[in-house]
């Protein structure tokens, strides 16, 4: 009877141990990782894309910072934008960072970082053109994605009579041609035409739009606070201003 209640006893006290385990966390696990797992969607330059099968970009040099300061080997999963919010459970990923934006919505779902990024636009216009500066728009015509038109401040917009257009191309031809007399575009767009063409184009203005993005973390994950304070430490010595404008120096 002895042997049978020591053994029932420490049947028990393992079952509860195991019990305890599987409420553990997953969001605390990655603290006795020798790895910071972060999921990208690759699709997105110059924030994460591929070259010669390599992830490369503004997002993946940000997850390498905080990696190191995090004492921790950076490891890249390569997702679909449209799953983040599945990937983030999944317990081979410990972050996302791929351009998300915090909503009530999403909040929801998972823990979101302080914003590593506010999403800049850029005015240009022709080189040939006239408008010099950013004051010879106003109250002209000025053309926009249309996906796009809802991330500026509509009294900033109000300034200009806005035509929307469904992709960069048609954008493009639309100023090109004169039918509007400069454009407004995310910056990340707006540095890849400058820089494809910089005889063509010219800057005229940079403005901060409303859209903000943040990494997704697992909900109650432990890395919140200590990524938070990285982002404000890198932003302090001067870290973070090299990764930006190495990506989107205009």
């Amino acid at each position: 009877m002895i042997s049978t209640f020591l053994i029932f006893g420490c049947n028990k006290k393992s079952s509860l141990a195991a019990d305890d385990s599987l409420k553990t966390s997953a969001a605390e696990v990655t603290a006795y990782s020798n790895f910071l797992n972060v999921g990208v969607d690759s699709t997105f330059p110059p924030f994460a894309f591929l070259t010669e099968d390599k992830v490369s970009g503004f997002d993946v040099d940000i997850a390498q910072e905080i990696a190191k300061r995090l004492d921790k080997e950076l490891k890249i999963s390569q997702i679909s934008w449209d799953e983040i919010f599945d990937k983030i459970n999944d317990p081979g990923i410990d972050v996302i960072i791929s351009g998300v934006p915090a909503t009530p919505e999403r909040e929801k779902l998972a823990d979101f970082s302080d914003p590593y990024y506010t999403l800049e636009f850029m005015a240009l216009s022709l080189s040939t053109s006239s408008i010099k500066i950013k004051e010879d728009l106003a109250n002209k015509k000025v053309g926009m994605l249309k996906s796009e038109t809802a991330d500026l401040d509509p009294d900033f917009l109000a300034n200009y009579a806005v035509n929307g257009y469904d992709d960069v191309v048609t954008l493009i031809n639309a100023l090109k041609s004169g039918e509007v007399d400069g454009i407004l575009i995310s910056i990340p767009i707006g540095v890849k035409i400058l820089n494809e063409d910089p005889e063509t184009y010219k800057f005229l203005q940079k403005i901060e739009s409303n859209i903000q993005y943040s990494i997704v973390l697992k909900k109650g994950s432990s890395l919140k606070d200590k990524i938070n304070q990285i982002l404000k430490d890198m932003r302090s010595d001067g870290t973070y201003s090299k990764i930006y404008y190495n990506w989107f120096k205009i």
